[in-house]
């Protein structure tokens, strides 16, 4: 991270020992600053919140990072709102108690970040210890026939429900920093595992001025956002080729809120009013590469798009003015008052234009508003503020013509700046509430609209578009290509504006209703899962769930398979008088040996009249959070046994390597997507697989205590080799010594 001070320069020597001051701020921050890290993984999006605000890059997909739920993790930058890193703050005429040096003692301009490390000793920046507590514990699982997984929080996480009274989040970080200016800022992180608000996090911020005798000047306050540096579930499984994944360098970004025209616009079918404070980013086209890229269609993969999701940061709440008391705090829409989008350091700066000479990007130039002059925002912006100009307004269909952007590794930050507050008087506070999150179309949708877009099929157009050429895009937008089909696709992908807008709205309702919007019912505490010839048994307990007035009963979910196009679907669905010590169910429409994943959510119905919900979600059904099963197990149901050795059978025969169908064998948990079954076996029994030759390549010593009836191969020898095409011979033969044979061929 770069830490960079400006001040006001008047002579050649003095603009040296700038440029050596810049210099000597360089400094890696990995190198100076140890940190404590909470990794929070309660909804939809997952960070690691450091305790001195630095990078909580180190944050790596575990082995539970389900693609069926959309996960995003945001590894995040300094600096990054995403993850609830620390702010820069400038302010005019400040006095650095710090620095001994004169020159640098008393500057008309400083910027700073959280971490100063040529001022702070270690230690100094975390004021108040980091805490980090979850509601609930995760659901202790038994899958019969693999390991017991019982996931648990990281090392900086505890599991404590009385720490919960002041809201129905189910996640909550809390940490206080020192700036160098003295100047302590309280974070508080929450997160919902509820299904209609868990695609975000709210960030709660609270700036003190604790220096006794400081009053600073024109205070601005920055933070940055984007999608850089970011890991999906969706999308690795199968993994698109490396120039068809989405590449979140590639962008639109677009700030709304800052014109009046923004907030006359209605959303969600005029359920959702557009008096919102919104930057968001999503998918782009590439413009070296032909063709259209708006979603990121894997063509390999039949067009499915994996660019479906937009990132964006809402504002909830922004001081007017600095204040003592909080019952004087009051909310000031026009805040941010400067919004732009860019690469720093493309930044077009002119030093003769800048009276404080500084060296462009997030210093006091831009932070102040000046590029943002350059660059307006189209149309007329609310008075008295300065928002930069969206690149999705530009009119051309290249996402990177703007002044601070490139085509490759552009990398644009979408700034948020927050001031001038006049004041900051010591004892005096600022508070900035803001969520971060994601939102889009669907999986689902985006796999059918990407592959029928491909197939030049898609008809269909999304419902409520507010512009029937653009959808929810700009009404100027430039669509890359002429293709009615891969407009049509982009008409769907901007759908996703209205995801945004419509989580953003939930986002404002919470924070407004004080964090106590419908609480999501607790998981179950145990789960068991077994599957036998007949079905799959699933047993399971939830007394506190079923202890609350709003219970609505048990969902099961299942899946075959862990292939990012195959979804989930309910196969029990209950109401409140699903009540019991202990529940089972059996499910019995299975294909012996494919690989069935499950979990169990309980439910609780959100009251008609409950005015802690937003209008849209009274009345609906929420669950517990589906990330408090970790079912990175699968149960695979076995044949049933029978001691004819003439009905033993081998499937598929003849073996294919070509053939799709044959060859996609993740269904049924295949590492190398080859398997040969062997079914209708006796409950003991070897089987021997010689070559044509009548060489044995393969003993396979098949004893269920299961009451399986099958074996797979994966066509792997004894000595490890993968066998070539040709004539093979099984041999089945059990305890008692009678036998039976059978022939097979495999093609290459």
């Amino acid at each position: 991270m770069y830490i960079i001070k400006t001040r006001l320069i008047s002579t050649t020597i003095e603009r040296l020992l700038l440029l050596l001051l810049i210099i000597l701020f360089i400094v890696p921050t990995s190198m100076v600053h140890s940190q404590n890290i909470a990794r929070m993984k309660m909804g939809k999006m997952w960070i690691g919140i450091t305790d001195n605000g630095s990078s909580g890059s180190n944050f790596a997909a575990p082995s539970f990072f389900p693609n069926d739920y959309d996960l995003t993790i945001m590894r995040g930058q300094y600096r990054q709102a995403n993850v609830g890193a620390g702010f820069s703050i400038a302010t005019r005429y400040f006095f650095n108690s710090f620095e001994t040096d004169p020159l640098r003692q008393n500057d008309t301009i400083a910027v700073f970040d959280l971490i100063d490390q040529t001022y702070f000793p270690n230690g100094r920046k975390v004021e108040v210890p980091m805490t980090s507590f979850v509601r609930y514990p995760y659901t202790a699982q038994n899958i019969v026939g693999s390991k017991n997984t019982y996931d648990v929080y990281d090392a900086k996480t505890r599991l404590d429900p009385t720490k919960f009274s002041g809201g129905t989040y189910d996640h909550i970080v809390e940490v206080t920093n020192r700036y160098i200016y003295d100047i302590t800022v309280k974070r508080k992180i929450m997160a919902w595992g509820q299904n209609y608000n868990d695609n975000y996090m709210i960030y709660d911020f609270e700036f003190t001025n604790q220096h006794k005798d400081s009053t600073y000047k024109d205070v601005y306050i920055l933070m940055t956002s984007n999608m850089i540096n970011t890991i999906f579930s969706d999308g690795r499984n199968p993994a698109p080729s490396n120039n068809e994944a989405f590449n979140p360098s590639l962008t639109w970004q677009h700030y709304h809120g800052g014109r009046p025209a923004d907030t006359l616009l209605t959303f969600a079918g005029g359920k959702v009013p557009g008096k919102l404070r919104v930057f968001y980013e999503y998918s782009a086209d590439d413009p070296n590469r032909p063709g259209d890229q708006m979603g990121a269609p894997a063509i390999n993969q039949g067009g499915r798009l994996t660019g479906n999701k937009m990132h964006f940061v809402s504002i909830l709440h922004a001081s007017k003015n600095a204040y003592a008391n909080s019952a004087e705090d009051v909310d000031d829409f026009l805040q941010p008052r400067i919004t732009y989008i860019g690469n720093d350091t493309k930044m077009p700066y002119s030093p003769s234009e800048d009276e404080f000479g500084g060296n462009g990007g997030s210093t006091f130039w831009a932070i102040r508003g000046e590029f943002s002059k350059l660059y307006p925002i189209k149309g007329n912006a609310f008075p008295n503020t300065l928002h930069g100009l969206n690149n999705d307004e530009l009119g051309v269909a290249d996402f990177s013509q703007y002044p601070s952007g490139i085509s490759q590794g552009n990398q644009s930050l979408m700034h948020i700046v927050f001031g001038p507050y006049k004041e900051l008087k010591p004892g005096q506070k600022i508070r900035i509430v803001y969520a971060s999150g994601f939102a889009g179309i669907s999986l689902e949708k985006a796999n059918e609209v990407g592959k029928k877009a491909l197939r030049k099929t898609l008809k269909e157009e999304p419902q409520n578009m507010p512009n029937p050429v653009t959808g929810w895009l700009p009404t100027n937008f430039v669509f890359p290509t002429n293709d009615e089909y891969e407009i049509r696709k982009n008409r769907w992908l901007s759908s996703g504006i209205d995801s945004v807008m419509l989580s953003a709205y939930r986002a404002k309702w919470n924070f407004d209703n004080n964090y106590k919007i419908p609480q999501a019912p607790p998981p179950p505490i145990d789960l068991k899962v077994a599957a036998y010839p007949d079905g799959t048994e699933l047993t399971w307990s939830c007394p506190d769930a079923e202890k609350m007035p709003n219970f609505a009963g048990y969902r099961i979910m299942r899946k075959v398979s862990n292939v990012d196009t195959v979804y989930y679907e309910p196969v029990y669905d209950s109401d409140a008088n699903d009540k019991a010590a202990v529940h089972f169910y059996k499910d019995k429409s299975l294909v012996p040996q494919a690989s069935y994943y499950y979990y169990v959510q309980s439910k609780a119905r959100i009251n008609q009249n409950d005015l802690t919900a937003d209008p849209t979600t009274r009345g609906k059904i929420i669950y517990s959070s589906r990330l408090l099963v970790p079912n990175i197990y699968y149960v695979s149901p076995p044949f049933k046994p029978q001691d004819d050795l003439t009905r033993v059978r081998i499937v598929p025969n003849p073996y294919n390597i070509n053939d799709p169908l044959v060859n996609d064998a993740s269904a049924y948990g295949s590492s190398n997507g080859r398997l040969l079954f062997f079914v209708n076996l006796p409950t003991e029994c070897t089987i021997k697989i010689f070559t044509e030759n009548g060489d044995l390549i393969k003993t396979i010593d098949h004893n269920k205590v299961t009451n399986d009836g099958s074996e797979k191969w994966d066509l792997i020898t004894d000595s490890q080799q993968v066998i070539s095409s040709g004539v093979y011979i099984a041999v089945f033969q059990k305890p008692s010594g009678e036998h039976s044979y059978q022939k097979f061929i495999i093609v290459r």
